[in-house]
């Protein structure tokens, strides 16, 4: 249960960006996991206060983004880097990325790459669920090729060129199996 997973330090960041659309960047931020004082009132000013510093942290930020900003005016890969930011506010110690540039343009798509790597320089492990190799290679250090739910191979990124990786999948997709 996502509970559970949160108490674990995990957090997914799924391919339907779950996020509320009609509400601003800091109520998606903190959405379930709000800010109170000990009477249970809301403390709006330091929830957009943490989300303008998130934002920043994240590259987020311009003239144009605000934490009072309305997510559905935003674009697909600031949308994912908003789920992204709020794995990281909670401490997630893992995040589990479920293809996070599925329907992104090549400048959204390299947005969400860049977060992955600022992940990767924070510490935090991820692990990154994609079909493109192309968008999972550059920032990987170990690949787990699945077929149909099986494990064909695993790689330390070290010991594979991106060409000899792309040679593998087009084996596994011929026979099933790595070669």
């Amino acid at each position: 249960s996502v509970p559970v997973m949160r108490n674990l330090g995990i957090e997914v960041v799924y391919q339907v960006r779950a996020l509320i659309d009609q509400q601003s960047i800091w109520k998606n931020i903190f959405v379930g996991r709000e800010i109170t004082d000990r009477f249970g009132f809301l403390k709006s000013k330091q929830m957009k206060q943490e989300t303008q510093k998130l934002m920043s942290d994240m590259g987020l930020t311009s003239k144009s983004v605000a934490p009072d900003n309305i997510v559905r005016m935003m674009s697909g890969g600031e949308r994912q880097g908003i789920a992204i930011s709020r794995a990281l506010y909670f401490q997630a110690e893992l995040i589990i990325l479920d293809e996070p540039t599925m329907g992104l343009s090549l400048v959204e798509t390299q947005k969400v790459i860049n977060f992955i790597d600022n992940m990767k320089q924070k510490g935090k492990s991820c692990v990154f669920i994609d079909h493109n190799v192309y968008h999972v290679y550059p920032v990987v250090d170990r690949i787990v090729v699945l077929d149909r739910g099986k494990v064909t191979g695993q790689f330390q990124k070290k010991d594979i060129s991106l060409n000899d990786l792309i040679s593998q999948l087009k084996y596994v997709a011929r026979t099933g199996m790595m070669k």
